[in-house]
């Protein structure tokens, strides 16, 4: 009788022991799903973050080129008009910016 006793203590004590282990998985198992999901919200984060930069990134060209454009207009405006440069950057200077300012309106 006293070894079945004996064998029952041992069988409950394993049997706390794989119950103790089999939790121990499980929290591990919870803690890494919600690893998982966190760096996939953060991935999702980054890839949406990705997208307003490509997004910004597409107007500022469009916007450089509009301005390389805008540029290379007003070059040829006033490579059309040649008017000569002023020798000082005195009165003459303001008046001759003025004259070419008009002029390329």
């Amino acid at each position: 009788m006293d070894e079945l006793l004996r064998e029952r203590d041992i069988l409950n004590k394993n049997m706390l022991k794989a119950v103790n282990a089999t939790q121990k998985q499980t929290d591990l198992v919870k803690l890494h799903e919600q690893a998982k999901r966190n760096l996939e919200e953060e991935i999702q984060n980054y890839k949406d973050e990705a997208q307003k930069q490509r997004k910004i990134i597409f107007h500022l060209e469009k916007e450089r080129d509009r301005y390389i454009n805008q540029a290379s207009d007003l070059t040829q405006k006033a490579d059309s008009v040649r008017m000569p440069w002023p020798l000082d950057k005195g009165k003459g200077w303001k008046q001759w910016t003025l004259r070419v300012l008009l002029s390329l309106c």
